[in-house]
């Protein structure tokens, strides 16, 4: 059995109101998800995990971001969780497994993929979600961004 990663997981928000969440280990960020509450929504931009951390079965490090997504919608009685279907760098399907196993629903609309679900539950975590000052996010962010493109190029 293999030893669980001390990931520290926190939130942060723009100036802009724009939400992030971070999945922090040893501080660099491994994982992260954006997204907007907007009329009554919540509208996902983008979740990604680092390539290491992926389909790591115990951590779960996405579907535990997508979780704590869904509680800061069910605590701001956000009912319908929009986002739109934009694999990149993986093939459709991994993606489309991904949203399926976190209870979304993908359907067409026009010309557009669109991830949904309503009606999010409370899920209790066995970890506190941190607040993070944005701008100290934001250097976090930029690093991970960087090292990730250097990572990509050196593949």
């Amino acid at each position: 059995m293999t030893e669980k990663l001390k990931i520290k997981y926190v939130k942060s928000k723009s100036p802009d109101n724009q939400k992030y969440i971070g999945a922090i280990l040893n501080d660099r960020m491994i994982g992260h998800l954006c997204y907007k509450f907007r009329n009554g929504q919540a509208w996902l931009y983008f979740v990604g995990v680092n390539r290491d951390y992926r389909r790591n079965k115990e951590e779960q490090v996405g579907s535990t971001l997508m979780r704590i997504f869904e509680n800061d919608c069910f605590d701001n009685k956000i009912w319908g969780l929009e986002g739109k279907f934009w694999p990149k760098g993986e093939k459709g399907d991994v993606v489309r497994k991904f949203y399926y196993r976190n209870g979304y629903k993908i359907d067409r609309d026009g010309y557009d993929l669109l991830v949904f679900k309503s009606s999010p539950n409370k899920i209790e975590l066995p970890f506190e979600v941190e607040e993070m000052d944005y701008d100290k996010f934001d250097k976090i962010f930029d690093d991970y961004i960087n090292n990730k493109d250097d990572e990509n190029e050196k593949e």
